[in-house]
């Protein structure tokens, strides 16, 4: 039953390509947060996916002096 279900998922996602560039790109940027959120996670960094986020998007790093 499970199979069927991944099937009209599919179908339903694939009924919707070409996805337009704004959504590509949106998509793109929040895989590379996951990716590096987890990655670093692994790695033993505490930081959190927010914090992360804030660290790739606007540059902030930790320690920084203004």
């Amino acid at each position: 039953m499970i199979f069927e279900e991944i099937d009209q998922l599919k179908k339903t996602l694939d009924s919707k390509r070409p996805f337009p560039a704004h959504i590509m790109r949106n998509i793109r940027d929040h895989l590379i947060v996951e990716w590096t959120y987890h990655s670093n996670s692994i790695e033993g960094n505490t930081l959190t996916l927010t914090e992360t986020k804030v660290v790739l998007e606007d540059g902030i790093t930790i320690g920084e002096n203004q």
